[in-house]
């Protein structure tokens, strides 16, 4: 019969199978043994591996053990490309069938390793994460290969179908997400282990030596060229997760810091008496695409007050859901990205009488020698009062992933240039709507300048009251003020458009 199961005694046995039943594809060595053990000892595992350790050549292994021992069983892999799918595993794939011969009794086709319709495997990449659906099973082992590159809600995707088993592979070039966690704060719900180059056959001359594996020459080569102490060769190396990659905006000591405190512990920051007198400022980001939110921050000095997200809303229940919390909060100034949808917002808001700013990131710096644009300067400021230690966050994993996958370039000029946010779903990463949100709620009217928490922090406002100071090197004009190159900023009154 075709669906009939031929090595049920290898059900809870991969390696076995490996041996005995693959035997002529080859053996796995110590950490590729682990590997498969793991799987089969544990519902979730995350293995994070030097570049070249050979991850790849015990997933296609893993795939065949799971459809072959079981009736129902499917394999659904998912990457971050069609050619780590096509190119990498599937071709490892190939090779295994190809040396197995009669042993195995599926069909290898681009894409699939097929039995009957009730077992198979089935590998690819989407954009769309509505696309990892239909794959329900009992016997269900998910792959997600290269998940550190993944999206966040193909991940989301991925749990829905509700796998019996899952398995993450990856490489330690990320400092957020899903894999990471699964090797930091979520370590305790998975079976987590680390394969370092230095525990691969060509470095420990445990076994003969394995072609394509990493070598010495490999490393050798990857310390000329990063240096030994270079976050992508501790990565590519050690398979060890840097606190921050060379370009991240922030790194998570400095993020987590600022969300253990409930107030800031920077030198010169602000007490809460004198926060308490602050005025409240809303950051408003609105989402464009389906999987966006739109999200509401307000702070009260160094602190945040509120943060708010719902899914894609239409603009005006996102303008109502502002006005409200505004109403509720007594918010001077509401601070709106306009670009795309948030036109809308900032339109019905004026008509409310709400104090809207609209912002556009892509407008001209109030410093043009140093940033490309007022995004990039925005964010360059939040990330000085992050690692300052002078703004408290809330404790939310979705902002901590958001700041942390945040990277930032200097141009030629020396500009320090922001990644986009079109860069950022180049790179499989969701829109950064909640860093957005908070990043607007730390601008001040009226001339849009960026709030920097400088001591002395409070000058005397108009009519009685503390406002914050104006920050160092940045003279707020009574009507405009003059930039780095002769130009003019124009301040936004509210209910204008900047």
């Amino acid at each position: 019969m075709k669906n009939e199961v031929r090595y049920p005694e290898y059900r809870d046995d991969p390696a076995g199978f490996v041996e005995n039943v693959l035997g002529a594809a080859g053996k796995p060595y110590s950490k590729q043994r682990e590997m498969l053990e793991a799987v089969a000892g544990s519902r979730r595992v995350s293995v994070v591996g030097a570049n070249g350790c050979g991850k790849g050549w015990a997933l296609a292994r893993l795939i065949l053990w799971w459809v072959e021992t079981r009736a129902r069983a499917k394999v659904v892999v998912l990457s971050s490309t069609q050619r780590q799918v096509r190119e990498v595993l599937w071709q490892e794939l190939a090779a295994v069938v190809d040396a197995a011969g009669d042993a195995l009794s599926g069909k290898l086709t681009k894409g699939r390793y097929f039995i009957s319709p009730d077992r198979f495997a089935i590998g690819f990449a989407t954009n769309n994460p509505d696309n990892i659906h239909g794959f329900h099973s009992p016997e269900l082992l998910m792959i997600v290969d290269e998940a550190h590159a993944v999206r966040e809600s193909h991940f989301d995707a991925a749990l829905r179908l509700n796998p019996v088993k899952t398995l993450l592979t990856g490489n330690a070039f990320s400092t957020s997400g899903t894999f990471y966690e699964s090797h930091h704060g979520k370590r305790h719900q998975y079976h987590h282990m680390r394969i370092s180059a230095y525990e691969t056959p060509n470095l420990t001359g445990e076994e003969p030596a394995r072609p394509g594996l990493i070598t010495a020459e490999d490393i050798a080569d990857k310390a000329l060229h990063w240096g030994l102490d270079h976050p992508k060769f501790i990565a590519a190396v050690y398979a060890q997760f840097p606190d921050t990659l060379e370009d991240s905006l922030v790194g998570r000591t400095a993020v987590e810091d600022a969300m253990r405190e409930d107030a800031p512990t920077g030198e010169g920051a602000p007490s809460e008496e004198d926060d308490a007198r602050e005025p409240v400022y809303i950051g408003v980001d609105v989402g464009r695409f389906g999987t966006d939110e739109s999200v509401l921050c307000a702070r009260r000095g160094q602190r945040i007050v509120a943060l708010k997200s719902f899914g894609r809303v239409d603009t005006m229940r996102t303008a109502g859901e502002t006005a409200l919390m505004a109403r509720e909060l007594g918010a001077e100034a509401i601070f709106v990205d306009e670009g795309g949808l948030g036109g809308g917002v900032v339109d019905r808001l004026r008509e409310l009488k709400a104090p809207v700013h609209g912002v556009q990131f892509g407008r001209k710096a109030m410093h043009p020698t140093r940033f490309r644009n007022l995004r990039s300067e925005i964010f360059w400021e939040l990330r000085r009062l992050i690692n300052d230690r002078l703004i408290a966050l809330p404790d939310d994993e979705e902002l901590a992933a958001q700041l942390l996958s945040l990277r930032y370039d200097v141009s030629s000029s020396g500009q320090v240039v922001m990644e986009s946010k079109r860069e950022l779903r180049k790179r499989n990463l969701p829109s950064p709507d909640r860093a957005d949100a908070l990043a607007l709620a730390f601008m001040t009217p009226p001339s849009l300048q960026i709030w920097t928490g400088y001591e002395p922090f409070l000058l005397p406002r108009s009519g009685g009251g503390t406002r914050p100071r104006p920050p160092v090197g940045i003279p707020v004009p009574p009507s405009t003020s003059a930039d780095d190159e002769g130009g003019s900023v124009v301040p936004a009154e509210a209910g204008t458009s900047q």
